[in-house]
């Protein structure tokens, strides 16, 4: 089992991109959000990720945004379990990381959440990109425009060139925009980012009421 059989098998689901890496890159990673805290024998960290289009910035409601993204993350949670299963068929081990929910880390005054692995730092050590002010991950090809999902695993695979930083010096255009002052250039304040970010509607559905940060980016449209 190599990188080109991984890369057949997420293509063919339907992912846009996807990267390797070796579990070394990880030393930073925080205490309790480092891979081998979730699976102890993780000797690789693979990342799909999935565009959505730049069209959806140009509607006059946030609601096809919100089911591109509720429907990718589907999307991308039904890859990872279907190539956990694969590399186990080929006699390895694999863990599926959840591209959303659930949430097992929740710190409810500062409305702070983090999912077991931060797929958008998995991703930028994967080789995917770097991540850009506005604390999204940039791809060369796709812009900001891309989901994420990821499995871990024991097969030895051959990670990927790590991305040169993509996010201008000079560009603060997120920071500018966001109408909460949630973002400082390196991390997002969630409490007021949430309290704009998604909202309930009447029916008791939910909303991602602002993307601005993603949306004036230069790298929103490429």
């Amino acid at each position: 089992m190599n990188n080109d059989y991984i890369k057949k098998i997420v293509y063919s689901l339907g992912a846009d991109v996807c990267g390797f890496s070796n579990i070394g890159r990880f030393d930073n990673a925080p205490k309790g959000f480092h891979p081998l805290d979730v699976y102890a024998e993780t000797k690789s960290v693979i990342v799909f990720g999935k565009q959505f289009p730049s069209s959806l910035f140009q509607a006059n409601t946030n609601v096809p945004y919100t089911f591109f993204k509720n429907n990718s993350a589907k999307l991308l949670d039904d890859i990872s379990i279907q190539l956990t299963l694969a590399i186990e068929s080929e006699g390895c081990k694999a863990i599926p990381i959840p591209s959303d929910e659930p949430y097992e880390y929740w710190d409810a005054e500062n409305k702070h959440g983090r999912g077991i692995l931060s797929l958008k730092h998995l991703a930028q050590l994967c080789g995917l990109g770097s991540i850009g002010k506005n604390t999204l991950l940039i791809n060369k090809e796709y812009g900001n425009r891309l989901y994420f999902g990821a499995v871990i695993t024991n097969a030895e695979l051959t990670e990927d060139d790590l991305s040169n930083n993509l996010c201008p010096e000079n560009c603060n255009i997120c920071i500018k925009s966001c109408p909460q002052s949630a973002l400082d250039g390196i991390t997002v304040n969630q409490k007021k980012c949430r309290e704009r970010c998604i909202y309930v509607t009447d029916g008791g559905g939910f909303v991602y009421g602002c993307n601005i940060c993603r949306k004036v980016c230069p790298f929103a449209n490429i």
